[in-house]
C-alpha cells in the first residue's frame, strides 16, 4: 500500500512537472517578439520608403508599441525585388518584415519576382501616396506643357529621373509616353535620394517621385512643380495642376504598407497587424501624412491581401493597355 501510494505521488508530481514544463515551453514559443524586429527597406536610403520606415520605427519606439526594438536594413536592387525576394526566404520568421509600395505589385504583374504572392503575409496598408513631376530650374521648364512641347519637338531629349527600371515611376513615365504620344528619356536610379541628387545637380531635366521626396525642394524654390497624378489637386500643392487638368488622363496611386513572410503563427500575425494599426492611427503618423501630402488609410491582414490582389488585377489591365506586358 505504501509503495503503491508513494509511486502514485511520484507519478503525479512528475506529471505535474511535465505539464508545467510544457506550458512554460508553449508560453515561450508564443512570446512574440522575443528579439528585435528587422524592417527591410527594399530601396537605398534617402527615398520615400526609407523615410517611411524611419517614421514607423520612431512611432513604435515613442509609443512603446513593441517590447522589442525595430531595426532597419536597406536591401536595394531591381526596383525593390532584391529586398522582397530576401523577405520571402525568411518563411515563418515574423521578426523580419518589409515596407511595400506599388512596385511590390508591379514585380508580380511584370513577372520580375522569383517568388509568388503566396510567399508573403500582408500585414497592413497604411498610406496612399501619389506622384509628382518636378523640373530643375536649369531645364527652363515652367509647366507640364513645356515638357510636352519639348518632347514633341525633340523626342527623347527630355531626361526624366525616377526610382527603378520598373515599378511606379518607370511605368508612370511609360503611361505619359503612351497617353500623351511623346517620347521621354527615362533614367532609372536606385532610390528617391539618388533621383533628388541627380535633378538638383542638373543631371536630369525633370524627376518623378512621391511628394514627400520632392515637395521640400519645391518649397525651398530648388525645383519647379509641374503636375501631380491624382484625380484632384493635392493638399499642400494646391497651385500644382493635375495631369487631367493639363489635358491628359494619367492617374497614378502608390499604396504604402508592410508585408511579412508566409508561414507566420496566427498570434504573430495578429501582433504585427495590431502594432501597425496603432502606428497608423497615431498622432505622429497623421502629422507625417499631412506634412507629406499623403492620405492615411488602414487595411489589416486579409483586407490588405484583398487590396493587393485587386491592385495586381488593375495593374495588369493598365500595363496591357500601354504595351508594357
Amino acid at each position: 500500500m505504501r509503495n503503491s501510494f508513494g509511486s502514485t505521488v511520484v507519478l503525479t508530481v512528475a506529471a505535474a512537472a511535465m505539464a508545467a514544463s510544457a506550458q512554460f515551453a508553449a508560453a515561450q514559443e508564443r512570446a512574440f517578439p522575443n528579439r528585435p524586429i528587422e524592417l527591410i527597406v527594399p530601396f537605398a536610403p534617402g527615398g520615400g520608403s526609407g523615410i517611411t520606415g524611419e517614421v514607423i520605427k520612431k512611432i513604435i519606439s515613442d509609443e512603446k508599441l513593441s517590447p522589442q526594438p525595430v531595426t532597419i536594413t536597406f536591401k536595394p536592387g531591381a526596383s525593390g525585388q532584391v529586398g522582397w525576394t530576401y523577405l520571402a526566404t525568411r518563411k515563418g520568421n515574423a521578426h523580419t518584415i518589409a515596407t511595400a509600395t506599388a512596385s511590390f505589385s508591379y514585380g508580380f504583374v511584370q513577372k520580375q519576382m522569383q517568388v509568388a504572392p503566396e510567399d508573403f503575409t500582408p500585414i497592413a496598408l497604411m498610406l496612399v501616396d501619389t506622384q509628382l513631376m518636378a523640373a530643375s530650374p536649369q531645364s527652363g521648364f515652367k509647366t507640364m506643357q513645356d515638357v510636352i512641347n519639348a518632347s514633341r519637338k525633340n523626342p527623347n531629349s527630355v531626361k526624366v529621373g525616377g526610382t527603378g527600371a520598373s515599378g511606379s515611376d518607370a511605368n508612370l513615365a511609360a503611361m505619359i509616353t503612351s497617353v500623351v504620344k511623346i517620347k521621354l528619356n527615362y533614367i532609372p536610379f536606385k532610390s528617391g535620394g539618388e533621383v533628388n541628387a541627380a535633378i538638383l545637380g542638373g543631371h536630369v531635366d525633370v524627376a518623378l517621385g512621391n511628394p514627400n521626396e520632392l515637395a521640400g525642394y519645391v518649397e525651398a524654390g530648388k525645383l519647379v512643380p509641374l503636375a501631380v497624378f491624382t484625380d484632384e489637386r493635392v493638399p499642400g500643392l494646391k497651385d500644382v495642376p493635375t495631369m487631367k487638368e493639363v489635358g491628359h488622363n494619367v492617374v497614378s496611386h502608390s499604396a504604402r504598407g508592410i508585408v511579412a513572410p508566409a508561414g507566420l503563427a496566427k498570434h504573430e500575425e495578429q501582433f504585427l497587424v495590431e502594432m501597425m494599426r496603432k502606428v497608423t492611427y497615431s498622432k505622429g503618423w497623421a502629422e507625417y501624412a499631412a506634412k507629406n501630402m499623403m492620405t492615411v488609410k488602414f487595411l489589416g491582414g486579409a483586407d490588405y491581401a484583398k487590396y493587393l490582389a485587386e491592385e495586381r488585377a488593375k495593374l495588369t489591365e493598365s500595363l496591357k493597355s500601354i504595351g508594357k506586358i
